[in-house]
């Protein structure tokens, strides 16, 4: 009977879900009956920060899960207190209330804590996806030019944030966000070295993600040679958005860039891939990106399904 009494307050907050999931599934029985629906009959593109976005919205249900137990806990320490006390007649003591509020602190503390973790990676992820689309849209400048560009392309190990495809070669671009100091003198100035493999900001040091970007060169590389039917070699890069390369030390695998202006990195007079190639890579890399169903369309049935 205690413990009946003690799980009756979580019981009655379950009891209260039930009537928003009825109108959940009342109204997706209502959207599968309406008569219209996206006009869009294919796959959209993927934009820049593409997988981010899910990271953030992921993030975002965490933070508001947290919220919401650290709202409704005192309340249900409280209400689990009233009630045994009430219906199993457990006299009060001083104990009794020590121990319900220590629970309902505890959960605090413990989501409390989870709140502060979520808000740190969703800090970290907003500011990635606003490195994305700010080197994206960069370089779909790159297009007026005659480039290809596209972004978020999946391969096994994560995703490439961005890929250009011109005569000049195929680029594959990784942009990292990384905030700066709020003052000091030449607080936005970074130092390439390439012969140690980091980028010197002026409060740190960057170890350039070597490994990283050797994968994603090798798969994008022998992706599109076997696509294409010939030797297809990508250069890649990183990109910063918001520094100022003052100055270069070496060279290496990796090309360092501030996206601003990326014509003169991409459109060189060179001819390493004729017209026709390009075309081709680009309908290769357009098969990977174009990925992303419109909202509100009904999936059609198709006649392999059936059987």
């Amino acid at each position: 009977m205690t413990l009946l009494v003690g799980l009756l307050p979580g019981i009655m907050a379950l009891i209260g879900f039930v009537p928003t999931l009825g109108f959940l599934y009342f109204w997706k029985r209502k959207e599968r009956r309406e008569l219209r629906e996206s006009p869009l009959t294919r796959n959209l593109l993927r934009a820049p920060g593409h997988s981010l976005r899910f990271k953030i919205a992921d993030q975002a249900e965490e933070l508001l899960l947290s919220v919401l137990i650290m709202v409704i806990a005192p309340v249900m320490a409280f209400a689990v207190h009233i009630s045994q006390s009430h219906f199993a007649g457990q006299p009060e003591s001083v104990l009794r209330v020590v121990i319900s509020a220590v629970a309902g602190l505890g959960v605090i503390v413990f989501f409390g804590w989870r709140l502060m973790a979520t808000l740190t990676k969703l800090k970290h992820l907003s500011l990635g996806l606003e490195g994305e689309l700010a080197t994206g849209e960069e370089l779909n400048q790159l297009m007026l030019d005659g480039c290809r560009v596209f972004h978020d392309i999946p391969f096994p190990y994560g995703n490439i944030d961005h890929v250009v495809v011109s005569t000049s070669g195929v680029y594959s671009v990784n942009s990292k966000m990384l905030g700066k100091p709020k003052s000091g003198e030449g607080k936005a100035e970074i130092v390439v070295d390439q012969q140690q493999g980091i980028v010197r900001f002026p409060d740190r040091e960057y170890p350039i993600p070597l490994a990283q970007f050797e994968s994603e060169k090798r798969w994008l590389t022998q992706y599109l040679s076997s696509a294409v039917g010939r030797q297809i070699e990508v250069e890649p890069i990183l990109a910063l958005p918001g520094w100022f390369v003052k100055e270069r030390i070496g060279r290496g695998l990796v090309y360092v860039i501030n996206p601003h202006k990326p014509k003169k990195f991409f459109v060189q007079n060179r001819q390493v891939l004729p017209p026709e190639s390009v075309l081709q890579i680009a309908h290769q890399l357009e098969q990977l990106v174009r990925d992303v169903e419109p909202s509100f369309r009904m999936k059609r049935e198709r006649w392999e399904d059936k059987s």
